[in-house]
Parts: C-alpha cells; structure tokens; sequence
C-alpha cells in the first residue's frame, strides 16, 4: 500500500460544473475561493487535510476525485498537512497528462508554490517542482548553492535570488512568448528572455521534491502548489501571494524541544511482512535525557516516535543498541494529526502518557 491522501472536491454545483468542462478547467467552490484566488488553474493543492479542496483532473479534463499525492522515498505530512520532502518526493498522480495537454495548448504557463528550504545554500541542486518524465524535463524549480532557479527543457538554468533556510517564501514564476518573470511573496524580482524558444509541454508528470527519476532530491517544506496554462499577471500573481500569507499567519507554531540524550531502549520494529499491505511504520524509543537544549522537559527520561520502516525498506534506525547518543528535535504527539492513522510499534508495558514524534534524525 503506497502511502497517499484522498479526498473528494466538495460543494461543487452543476452550473459550475458546466462552466469548467467548457473553459477546460475546474470551478472553485466556496470553501477554496480564498486561494488560488485566479481561476483557470490545471492544480492546484494547497495542503494535504481531508477538509481542503483541491483542482485536479484526470486525462479527459474530468475532476480528479480522488486524487492523490504519492509518497516516494523519505517524504512525509506536516503536522500542519504540508509536503515534507526529507531526501523523498510527492507525485502529482494521474494529474500529469492534463497539466501536460493545457499548457501545451496555450503556450505559456506559471508555476507556484510557497516553499520553506531546509538550507540556504545545498552542497548539492535540488528540485523542488518538476514536470517532466525519464527522457524530458519540461520545467523545474530548482535550488543550488546560488539560491533559486529556473530550469526550462534542461537548458541553463536562470537565476532567479537567493533562499534563506527555514524562511517560508512565496514563489512564481512565468513563461509565455519567449519571455520568463519571476515574483518572490508576490512582488517582481526579475524578468528577461528565454535563451531559445520554450518547446511544448508534453503529457509527464509533477513531481515535487525531485525529479521524475527521483534524481536531484530538495529537502524543506511546501504548500499551496499550483499551475496555470498561462502568465499571470503581477496583479494576479500579488494576490495569490497575499491569500496564502493571510492563512499561514493563523498558524500556530509547534512546540518544538531538542536535548541530547542516550537510547535507554526501543520498541520491537515489526518486520515488512508482518506489517503487509502497510508501507510504513512508526516506532517507540525512549531516551535518557541529559541536557535540553531548546524547549522545556524536567522528566528524566522521555518517549519518541520515529519512522523506523518507510516505503517497505527498514531503517538502519530500526536496529539501534541502547547506549547511542543521540541529538533530537521533537515536537509533542498531540500537534501532529496527520500521524493518527499511521500504524505503530510501541515498547511493551510502556505507561509513557506525553508521546513526541520526531520528523528526522538530522537536525539543520
């Protein structure tokens, strides 16, 4: 069973309905009308909660409704529904051939996304938005020790400005008639020329986090991801920078702790075929802790859990002796309900009432 969410678009009417099958795209119903706040997007995502609707459409134009996000490698849910790409990358499925068919059609396009980078400056590039399949690349967003860039056909990239690690941005960029621009939280920031005539979209694949091949992996965040089959305008391009401000800044920050500590012991990580059709699964570790560097916890000993199998591969963490001396950010169980149906190991005759969850192991 691969990892995914599903949901259904809802409180869609028929009018509306009609009116996307004849302009080819999909209507916006009420509860998504504050972002994309352009209409005629091909997709548009922006987070992965059972609640939020989406535009997604399948080969015919038809709404995709039960669309999905497949996990691939080390790529999670945000405790916030955000794409959490860690070495890992999401795909578009079945919602690639659409995207290819429109843009291709009109000859232009924009890609958008509001994106949080792990790192200013990666030792190596990372993609962070792709379409393209195992022969071609159409366009991708990418993110080198320069900072961010555009990537057409696999011709040079165009630098666009430089990333700030753990600054959450909003990015979109544009290409129609031979020329590019780029927005950065909604505000021009560059334009120019294309070196050689864009090529035409064909019917690949969006992929965030790397590319088709999952080559190139980016590691950060990412939420309200959209293309468009044409160029925004910098009106447009403003206002779905400032919609997508206006809902991150409801959000409540996570209760972050970090110590450093030692492996007291761990729950028994269950094999793959003891966990079949499941993928993936958490476990249990409880730690010694020997000094908190961030955060507050007066408990000497704490209980954490960690992705011990993911995609149907075991982890070398799943095999730790106690002893090992670890350095850990945690946030509490509790603010993660993206994790409530993933299956789960625990420590036997562990009465532990205040769970943590660890994302990764490596710490920026």
């Amino acid at each position: 069973m691969t990892t995914s969410f599903r949901r259904k678009t809802i409180g869609l009417t028929l009018s509306a309905l009609a009116v996307g099958s004849l302009l080819g795209t999909a209507p916006i119903n009420a509860l998504a009308a504050e972002w994309p706040t352009v209409t005629g997007a091909v997709f548009a995502v922006r987070d992965t909660e059972i609640a939020t609707p989406f535009i997604a459409f399948d080969n015919k134009g038809r709404d995709l409704m039960a669309f999905s996000f497949m996990t691939r490698g080390r790529s999670l849910f945000g405790r916030s529904y955000e794409l959490v790409c860690d070495g890992g990358s999401f795909h578009a499925k079945d919602a690639g051939t659409w995207i290819g068919m429109q843009v291709a059609k009109s000859g232009g396009f924009s890609m958008e996304a509001t994106i949080t980078p792990v790192e200013a400056q990666p030792k190596e590039t990372g993609v962070i938005l792709s379409f393209g399949d195992d022969k071609v690349e159409d366009a991708a967003l990418i993110q080198d020790k320069t900072g961010l860039s555009l990537r057409i056909a696999g011709s040079k990239p165009i630098a666009l400005f430089p990333a700030e690690a753990g600054k959450s941005v909003h990015v979109l960029v544009t290409c129609d008639k031979g020329k590019w621009a780029a927005y950065l939280d909604g505000k021009p920031s560059g334009s120019g020329q294309l070196a050689a005539a864009a090529p035409a979209w064909g019917m690949r694949e969006l992929v965030m986090g790397s590319t088709w091949s999952c080559t190139e992996p980016w590691r950060g965040r990412m939420e309200g991801i959209a293309v468009f089959p044409r160029a925004l305008t910098a009106g447009e391009v403003a206002g779905e920078s400032t919609a997508l401000k206006e809902y991150l800044a409801k959000r409540k920050p996570a209760k972050t702790l970090r110590f450093q500590g030692t492996l007291v012991r761990q729950a028994r990580t269950s094999t793959l075929e003891e966990i079949r059709p499941y993928t993936r699964s958490l476990s249990t570790a409880e730690y010694k802790v020997e000094k908190v560097l961030a955060g507050e916890w007066k408990q000497p000993t704490i209980t954490v859990l960690h992705w011990m199998i993911m995609d149907a591969k075991r982890l070398p963490i799943a095999d730790r002796k106690p002893g090992e001396k670890v350095d850990l950010k945690v946030v509490p169980l509790e603010e993660n309900p993206q994790l409530e149906s993933n299956r789960r190991d625990e420590i036997e005759s562990d009465i532990a009432t205040d769970l943590f969850y660890c994302e990764s192991e490596t710490i920026p």
